[in-house]
Parts: C-alpha cells; sequence; structure tokens
C-alpha cells in the first residue's frame, strides 16, 4: 500500500496484507516514515444500543481479532469490529485515519494491541531526532492518543504486546510495555492485560501442550505471528476479560461454531509456513 490515507473494507483482506506487511518491517527502519494504516470493517449502526467493540492494533490483534470478534458477537448482547492501527498516531493525517474508525464504529470499549511496528516506529523517531527525548513518549504519544480513544466515553483495554522470537526487540518493546502499564495505572479509563499470560506463559514458544497434552504450534515460522490455535489462546483471554467488563455471556459453543467455518491452512501452519 503507498498511501497513508488507504481505507480498506474487509478484514480478511487485511489479515493477508497486515501479515506481509510485518515480515517486510524486519528490516532495519530507514529515513523513510513507517506508514500507518486504519482497516475498519463493517460499519456499527450508531442507533443500536447493544455495547460496542473496536479492535484496533497491528497484525497479530488482527489474527486474534477473528475469533474474539465472533464470540463477542456470538452472545447477541454486543458488537464488535477489528480496524488496522500497527503504530500510535504520531502526525495530523495519522489521527485523522484513527478518527475515521472511531466515528465508524462508536466504540463503547477499544482493545488496542501494538508491538512489532510501533517497536520500528520509535526507533525511527529516534533515528530522526523527532520526538521522544528521554521520558516523553507517554506525553508526545500515549496520552494524546488515548484522550482521542476515549474522548466520547469509550474505555480502553490495553492489551501488552506479545513476546516474539528475537531478544532485541523483545527487550526494548518490554521497556515501552512499561509506559502500557503506567499508562493504566494513572487512568481511570484504560486497563492493562499482558497477553503473554495466555499465549507465552513461560516466555516465548512456537508450541503449547494441546487439550490432550500433545504439543500444537501456536506461532509462526517468524516468531511473531499466530497460528491459528495462538489466535484462540489469545481470544479466550481477551473474551473473558471483556465479557467481564460489558456483562455478556459468552455462547458455550462459540469455538467449535468458529473452527467449523474455518477453511484449513495450507501447511497446517507448519514451520516452514508464513502466509500468503
Amino acid at each position: 500500500m503507498t498511501s497513508r490515507r488507504l481505507l480498506v473494507l474487509g478484514l480478511a483482506t487485511l489479515l493477508l496484507g497486515a501479515c506481509g506487511d510485518d515480515g517486510d518491517a524486519a528490516a532495519p527502519p530507514t529515513s523513510t516514515p513507517i506508514t500507518t494504516t486504519v482497516v475498519a470493517s463493517t460499519t456499527t449502526d450508531p442507533a443500536d444500543d447493544q455495547p460496542a467493540v473496536l479492535i484496533a492494533g497491528d497484525s497479530v490483534l488482527a489474527e486474534a481479532a477473528g475469533p474474539l470478534a465472533y464470540a463477542i458477537e456470538a452472545t447477541g448482547a454486543a458488537q464488535a469490529a477489528f480496524a488496522l492501527g500497527p503504530d500510535l498516531p504520531r502526525d495530523a493525517a495519522d489521527q485523522a485515519v484513527w478518527r475515521a474508525a472511531l466515528d465508524a464504529h462508536r466504540p463503547d470499549l477499544v482493545v488496542v494491541s501494538v508491538g512489532h511496528w510501533e517497536y520500528l516506529e520509535v526507533l525511527g523517531d529516534f533515528a530522526e531526532g523527532e520526538l521522544l527525548e528521554p521520558g516523553s513518549y507517554a506525553d508526545e504519544i500515549l496520552d494524546p492518543f488515548v484522550d482521542r480513544l476515549t474522548e466520547d466515553g469509550a474505555r480502553v483495554l490495553w492489551v501488552g504486546p506479545l513476546v516474539i522470537d528475537d531478544a532485541e526487540e523483545t527487550e526494548f518493546v518490554d521497556g515501552l510495555q512499561q509506559d502500557f502499564r503506567a499508562l493504566a495505572d494513572r487512568r481511570e479509563d484504560v486497563d492493562f492485560v499482558d497477553a503473554d499470560t495466555w499465549v507465552a506463559p513461560e516466555g516465548f514458544s512456537a508450541t503449547l501442550p494441546g487439550p490432550h497434552g500433545e504439543a500444537v504450534p501456536v506461532r509462526r515460522a517468524d516468531g511473531i505471528h499466530l497460528c491459528p490455535e495462538g489466535q484462540v489462546l489469545l481470544a479466550q483471554g481477551l473474551l473473558e476479560v471483556i465479557a467481564d467488563d460489558l456483562d455478556l455471556r459468552p455462547a458455550p459453543t462459540w469455538l467449535d461454531d468458529w473452527r467449523t467455518e474455518q477453511e484449513p491452512e495450507p501447511g497446517g501452519c507448519a514451520p516452514d509456513y508464513q502466509g500468503d
């Protein structure tokens, strides 16, 4: 995608594009600013009195958004949509794109997670001498962003980025995560949860024990993205938090129902499979 202003409908197209973008992003950042694109799915009807959940973030969160949104809507008592925002807005144009997503969905709860792209953006900020003097990340990036998310009364559930199979990047992002936690500590309209609780409880692992004790793949070969079973683990954990917050009762069969609608992945998320 060549424009920072592109708004594309459809989560299926989003997931394919987002995974490809993150793979390209693994190269060291240059002086060219990294693009921010928000992709909105179906528009929420403002007249509907059901609570609306906007799941917004990078391609890792996008993978879990499929089962998570399905489970939320299967309650029959809430709406859910996903918007791609791989990093946090840094200029007026980015802010306008996020505003378009918020206006489209009018969320009561915004679920946010950024990691890989935000890491590259922060490195770019330092390299270009823009923003992020020591200690300024919260004042210059986080608080203005959350002010925008919550200005119409929405709450924020900030999901800490998953540990990945890159020790240097993980160490850097852990520093950002301290700011994410502090954000929730000082603001009553923000809660924080750690995604590692469900997908990487003992640190990065490409597999975790399945329902019968067998090892199942949870992370893709790039060491960043989620296999279907990893998507489910993150979605289940977030669903529990969101259901409690919005007083929802997830359907007991939602996971089986969601699985039956999914096409098998080529290679079944085998070690050498990284998506299209």
